[in-house]
């Protein structure tokens, strides 16, 4: 019989559009601060007819060695602040050796690549920085966190395009529950560019109706939604083996009890719910959990037409009506690579304090989504066990189950 190890959380880092800080991305949700903004640069761009994004503020970064600071883009910067208040969350003041490193974004940074490229096109490749090469590596975030915070143990960089930060959590969960690796920080990270929003453009998929009123644009399961709102930022967690916490004296946050992964293979533009309840119903298998024993469903929730009723019906069907669900992209949109890890870190917080944001601009519910009870405003809840989803474009479905570590 294999001898398992069991995980928990001890360490969390954030960079939301709310700005740094993990209280700081808890509290705004809580108090329903909508973090939506009008972008003139999408208006201004053709084709564009979604003038609406969450951004990151600005954040001084100088605390960074310029040595190290020089080969980031935004997404590194994040990822690197977010990755320092974990590991000072979990009271670690430096990775071991043997800490390993699972992350992830979208791509890499579209700005370093229309640069890069724009050189090219102009024959002038010669003009090209060295440090432009490590900026458009897929990779980048990976290194420049290993090189800042001086981490020599295993690294994993996973896309899988809005599922990344949630798989990367779980496989790093994965390998510390099988004894392959004792501790990681893993999650994800994402820097906005228009290109996002006009890639969801394409698709009829990016949110249009509210550009006069950018707060009101994101609405999961709300009957006028109507399409994604792009955002940015990293989330990342401070994961170990329960004996590695009770040896060091770790605060627990709470346990990582269960997770799955599958991909749907019906249609690559368009979400199945069948193929959503089979990673949910896994992820509960894995966690050797009831659907009685979940309290709240953390939904990935987007926004869209098609997905949200999807995905609502998915839990549904596994859950049942009475179900409490939520989502948290009325308030911070969609941060794409990042929002698995992001919005599981803000249900944890949640869950310690015992109050839950409800979904934001959820102001009335589509006759389809109505298989649920939606929370629509910061309540009261008791929570043990809840369930994050994280369904991605293109098929990636990633289901994660966190418990109160007892």
């Amino acid at each position: 019989m294999v001898d398992y190890h069991r995980v928990v959380i001890t360490g969390a880092g954030a960079v939301s559009p709310y700005g740094a800080g993990v209280d700081t991305l808890v509290e705004n949700l809580l108090n329903n601060v909508g973090a939506v903004q009008f972008v003139q640069e999408l208006k201004d761009t053709p084709f564009i007819n979604s003038f609406v994004a969450c951004k990151v503020p600005e954040i001084d970064f100088t605390f960074i060695p310029r040595q190290y600071r020089r080969y980031m883009t935004k997404m590194s910067l994040y990822a690197v602040m977010a990755c320092q208040e974990a590991l000072k969350n979990a009271s670690i003041e430096k990775p071991s050796d043997d800490t390993a490193l699972y992350i992830g974004s979208t791509m890499s940074s579209i700005s370093s690549w229309l640069e890069f490229t724009k050189k090219y096109f102009d024959k002038e490749l010669n003009m090209v920085k060295t440090m432009a090469v490590f900026q458009v590596l897929n990779h980048s975030p990976l290194a420049n966190v290993a090189q800042a915070l001086d981490m020599k143990g295993p690294g994993y960089f996973v896309s899988n395009a809005c599922a990344s930060s949630l798989t990367n959590i779980g496989l790093a969960y994965q390998m510390i529950k099988a004894g392959f690796i004792k501790r990681a920080l893993c999650g994800g990270t994402e820097e906005y560019h228009p290109i996002f929003t006009g890639c969801f453009s394409i698709l009829n998929a990016a949110s249009t109706n509210f550009n006069d009123n950018p707060q009101k644009a994101s609405r999961p399961f709300d009957k006028d939604r109507c399409g994604i709102v792009c955002s940015e930022g990293c989330a990342m967690l401070y994961i170990e083996s329960l004996e590695s916490a009770l040896e060091r004296k770790a605060n627990i946050l709470a346990e990582i009890k269960g997770f799955a992964t599958n991909t749907e293979t019906k249609n690559i533009a368009h979400p199945s719910r069948d193929s959503m309840q089979q990673c949910i119903q896994m992820a509960l298998n894995d966690a050797k959990l009831k659907t009685t024993d979940i309290d709240l469903v953390n939904a990935h929730a987007t926004s869209t037409i098609a997905g949200d009723i999807e995905e609502v019906s998915a839990i549904g069907n596994v859950f049942g009506k009475d179900i409490k669900v939520n989502s948290l992209k009325g308030h911070i949109g969609h941060s794409m690579a990042a929002c698995g890890s992001m919005e599981l870190i803000s249900i944890m917080k949640m869950m310690l304090k015992n109050k839950v944001a409800g979904t934001l601009n959820l102001d009335n519910i589509d006759e389809q989504c109505n298989v649920v009870n939606h929370i629509r405003s910061t309540q009261e809840i008791k929570i043990n066990n809840f369930v994050k989803n994280s369904f991605a474009l293109g098929g990636t479905n990633a289901s994660i189950v966190i418990g109160r570590y007892n």
